[in-house]
């Protein structure tokens, strides 16, 4: 049985979402569809290890791509 607080998957129509209940009445939920991480304030802590200029491909799109190159769908 749902309670607030609990996560949950529900099916959509985007495929399986996590969800958090947030209010659950007799014949619905209220959920919240949001990252568990959403609204919180990250700190990282990172270590640069190599820097390369920019490919012309990279320029062009206005991004950087990952090892092995990049691929839009």
């Amino acid at each position: 049985k749902w309670q607030p607080g609990m996560l949950a998957l529900v099916h959509t129509e985007h495929g399986q979402r996590q969800v958090l209940i947030k209010k659950v009445g007799k014949f619905m939920a209220t959920v919240d569809l949001n990252h568990p991480l959403a609204g919180k304030t990250l700190t990282f802590d990172l270590e640069v290890i190599d820097v390369r200029e920019a490919t012309a491909e990279e320029i062009e799109h206005g991004h950087a791509h990952g090892e092995g190159g990049h691929h839009h769908h």
